[in-house]
């Protein structure tokens, strides 16, 4: 029976992730970086385009589609995107070499649980049980050795976002532990979360999970 409503139709909830890629597009495209500050993130204008090397593979941010594919291979993952999009619409590109860990960036210091967990308890159960399996992975991401105490290896996660991770060998008390160092210009660059998530994404990496969707969808 028609009573004479309209019915109405609401849009699907959008989901977070695809929600944070819109509004960092609409960032990003409100201050569209020039060609000195790309150079100084790293990154080259190729048309309506911006290439950033990520680890092993080439991220290519469209800006015109709003997405954010691999070069030559497909969409890139949307915890990729969202992070390119984020690191290219940094206010801040000044540099800061010093090499920091986590809890000495200031705005970090309440995530230094979260940070715990997500990365160094996961990097010890994963791909870095050992240190074999450690040094066999980094090689496979290109990572480069770095000398010091420990096994330790540089991951060019973005041009400046590298991220060191050093696996400690375990001794007669203590089981194997782990840091992980940035430099210190992370602070402005990318916001505290985008830290803790570029650091998840470089663990995916480790163990194995391509960069680009999979067939299945994004995750």
């Amino acid at each position: 029976m028609n009573t004479g409503h309209k019915l109405e139709l609401k849009p699907a909830a959008q989901q977070p992730y695809e929600l944070a890629l819109k509004t960092g597009f609409e960032t990003l495209l409100s201050r569209t970086p020039d060609d000195d500050r790309l150079r100084a993130l790293g990154a080259v204008r190729q048309s309506n385009t911006i290439r950033v090397p990520a680890l092993n593979r080439c991220l290519v941010v469209d800006l015109d589609a709003r997405e954010v594919l691999v070069d030559g291979i497909g969409r890139a993952r949307i915890g990729w995107a969202i992070l390119v999009v984020h690191y290219l619409a940094a206010a801040d590109v000044s540099s800061d070499e010093r090499e920091v860990a986590f809890a000495h960036l200031a705005d970090g210091r309440g995530y230094v649980g979260v940070f715990e967990k997500r990365i160094v308890g996961r990097f010890l159960a994963t791909s870095g049980r050992s240190a074999e399996r450690f040094a066999e992975m980094a090689a496979h991401l290109g990572a480069q050795s770095v000398p010091g105490s420990g096994v330790r290896y540089r991951f060019e996660v973005l041009p400046r976002v590298p991220i060191v991770i050093v696996r400690h060998e375990d001794d007669d008390e203590l089981g194997p532990g782990a840091s992980v160092i940035f430099r210190a210009d992370i602070g402005h660059l990318l916001p505290v979360e985008d830290r803790v998530v570029s650091t998840e994404l470089l663990l995916d990496s480790l163990a194995g999970k391509a960069i680009e969707e999979s067939a299945g969808g994004p995750i």
